[in-house]
């Protein structure tokens, strides 16, 4: 192979590349790979070739093309990294070795999510090694036949899981339309050759479909002199299955499997363009999307709509000017070629997504975690809202209330309660209101529930959930370690004189400090009996005690001071479905490992069963110590007026009960609402009552 040809033929896609520094990087690859032979026998150089060509019609420079075909040597030759950085510089072998690191990644190993880390960490410096890594894969799915059906599957597989996501949200979107039939080619064979041929088929008449419509436009333009080119194209395979799924209709039965692509000068034709397509055809205005006024995160910019075309049939129009199409093609790529000159500043803003996936490294330690945030925030971004101070928060189709609130900021996530929009109250779960003005209200008192994991649908949401989850329950479990150790303290009596060191007990538990061993304790994870064996040696009675001893020391008796639970233990505290337990009834409580006291009524059977070293004397916190025990569900009618949902809320937050859900409507000057409550007792919940009708506009609280 002559690196001279090969050079110029990458020139001709892209005159501005340096031809010197290539010819030297194709010598020096192609003698790298000498002998070298892909599973279809063709030389393994074509390969690298490949991608460089890819990366040309991407407009990438010649830095970015040569660490593209660079991308093999070190993970399939004789050559090493400090090589590449001496022969090509630093940024070369950078690039080269974020790639090579990618290339290793199997999906659901803790190495696997680490590996995917340290690539984004320098994806968010040279955000251009995504193409490489994505040019790479495209090649590579283009030879996938000869691969063994097992590989073929499992590549397919993480291409259309990852690397087809990945090329969406940058707005590469030939590379994800190419990569999303391969994939389904190999998934799904019978299913992929069954659309293919009722493509071929059917060619003939969806051109002269197509032929019908671009007709009367042509015709419309150039009587309006609107300069303008109008294209037809057939949708992708894959997005067709797709259809056909959401749809569950057979392929015959699809109208919208064809578009039609409207190329203006300027952003003001696009408009008028519009309005001439509406003249021919009635719109659908359900499917109506300006991507120009309000652009994706990926930056695509475009008018879509749907018309009612020729004999009833229904036709997607795009309308773009040039400048769009090409980051519409090119995706960010577009952006990252060094014709635009961007500032940092400018390429920064443009990497929101990836700025926003670096960040979350820190925030989600876990490596695990952190794969399947990322999985997730591949999703495409097809709603979006405004904050009342006009920041645009774009979030998955679907997300709710309690997603924008975490989008927004995670302590106003933690504390949300439901969002005013257009005059009404939503509850958290509510979805999204698409292009409205959200304002999130919150209490102080409000904190996440387990039930909020599934009302969210984002997942730094999620992620922020659990995280408080996990450290409430660390913190709770503290303190109720802390009360029963405690407890065994002075039920045995033990003096200062005679008190265990910190050392020994952290010693004697294998407990890193004292608050590890309180955390442990109080998830159960150690044994009452085990306590009580370590603690006995430092009693005044030690030597009187008995076997019998051992185990009555656990049992109801006069000198056993119960423990008091409530809202400091919740996330612990589990109720038996055997004898429903509610706050007021004599209660006992079983420690069980990992998931904290289980509560039963005092005279339940089950208990009998149960070794009395397990068990636990309980009693309910006072009413005005605790915030949550008994659900409670308000209705409320009250005159529509300017905050006050914050005043109702308030009130309920002043007597300590916690908000689970929320349901609000406004008709007129009148609004409705549901407030589901978890609570302490009756006294509780009567004066929550009269704090609400003393709100000036409450109409009516009824108690359900």
């Amino acid at each position: 192979m002559d690196p001279e040809h090969i050079a110029q033929s990458l020139i001709d896609i892209n005159p501005k590349l340096d031809k010197g520094l290539l010819v030297r990087t194709l010598a020096f690859v192609i003698n790298a790979h000498k002998g070298q032979l892909r599973k279809s026998g063709a030389p393994y150089i074509k390969h690298p070739i490949e991608v460089a060509r890819t990366l040309a019609n991407l407009r990438m420079d010649t830095t970015v093309i040569v660490a593209g075909l660079l991308h093999g040597v070190v993970e399939d030759t004789k050559h090493s990294t400090e090589e590449i950085r001496e022969k090509f510089g630093t940024e070369v072998a950078e690039m080269v070795d974020s790639v090579t690191k990618i290339s290793d990644i199997q999906k659901g190993i803790d190495r696997t999510a680490k590996t995917f880390k340290k690539f984004l960490a320098y994806v968010s410096k040279r955000p251009q090694i995504i193409a490489i890594k994505l040019a790479d894969r495209l090649d590579n799915m283009h030879s996938l036949q000869y691969l063994a059906p097992e590989r073929q599957k499992a590549i397919s597989e993480e291409t259309l899981d990852f690397y087809a996501p990945l090329a969406h949200r940058l707005g590469l979107y030939s590379f994800k339309f190419a990569l999303e039939d391969l994939a389904f080619k190999y998934l799904h064979p019978e299913e992929y050759v069954a659309i293919e041929s009722h493509l071929e088929l059917t060619s003939k008449e969806r051109e002269e479909y197509i032929a019908s419509i671009i007709f009367p436009l042509n015709i419309k333009m150039n009587l309006e002199q609107l300069d303008c080119d109008i294209r037809g194209r057939s949708k992708h395979i894959y997005s067709i299955h797709e259809k056909m799924a959401a749809r569950g209709c057979k392929i015959d039965e699809l109208y919208d499997i064809f578009a039609i692509r409207i190329i203006v000068n300027q952003i003001a034709d696009c408009y008028i363009a519009l309005g001439y397509v509406h003249n021919l055809w009635m719109p659908l205005y359900s499917r109506f999307k300006d991507y120009i006024a309000v652009p994706k995160p990926n930056l695509y910019q475009s008018l879509h709509t749907t018309v009612i075309g020729p004999y009833g049939k229904l036709v997607e129009v795009q309308i773009r000017t040039k400048d769009m199409n090409e980051t519409a093609e090119y995706g960010m790529a577009a952006h990252w070629a060094y014709k635009f000159n961007l500032k940092k500043e400018e390429l920064e803003k443009n990497m929101d997504w990836v700025n926003a996936i670096t960040k979350m490294q820190n925030e989600i330690p876990n490596s695990t975690e952190f794969l399947g945030f990322l999985h997730e925030s591949l999703l495409p971004e097809d709603s979006f809202a405004w904050t009342p101070q006009g920041k645009k928060i774009s979030l998955p189709l679907g997300s709710t209330i309690l997603d924008f609130a975490f989008a927004v900021h995670t302590d106003l996530g933690i504390r949300c309660l439901g969002a005013r929009v257009a005059g009404k109250v939503l509850s958290i779960d509510a979805a999204i209101p698409i292009g409205e003005t959200i304002q999130i209200l919150q209490s102080d008192s409000q904190e996440p529930q387990e039930t909020w994991l599934s009302m969210a649908k984002t997942p730094k949401a999620q992620n922020s959930i659990r995280h408080w989850l996990r450290k409430a329950v660390t913190i709770q479990s503290e303190i109720l370690g802390k009360k029963i150790w405690q407890k065994e303290l002075r039920y045995l009596k033990i003096s200062k004189e005679n008190f265990p060191g910190d050392y020994d007990i952290c010693k004697a538990f294998n407990a890193q400090n004292m608050s590890s061993f309180y955390e442990s304790l109080g998830k159960g994870e150690i044994p009452l009996k085990d306590i009580f064996i370590f603690l006995k040696q430092y009693s005044d009675h030690s030597q009187g005690w008995s076997k019998l001893k051992l185990f009555n020391v656990f049992s109801s008796s006069d000198e056993d001071t119960p423990i008091s639970i409530g809202h400091n233990e919740r996330f612990l505290l589990n109720y038996a479905s055997c004898c429903n337990p509610v706050p007021g009834v004599l209660i006992k409580g079983i420690l069980k490992s990992g998931k904290g006291i289980e509560i039963h009524k005092e005279d339940c059977k089950i208990l009998n069963k149960v070794p009395q070293e397990q068990r636990l004397s309980l009693l309910w916190e006072a009413p005005e110590n605790s915030e949550r025990e008994r659900k409670c569900i308000l209705r409320i009618e009250a005159n529509d007026r300017l905050a006050i949902e914050r005043d109702i809320f308030n009130a309920i937050a002043k007597n300590n009960a916690l908000v689970k859900k929320t349901t609000f409507q406004s008709k007129g000057d009148r609004i409705r609402g549901r407030v589901d409550l978890l609570v302490f007792n009756s006294a509780q919940v009567k004066n929550i009552e009269q704090s609400l009708q003393a709100i000036v506009g409450i109409r009516k609280v009824t108690v359900l």
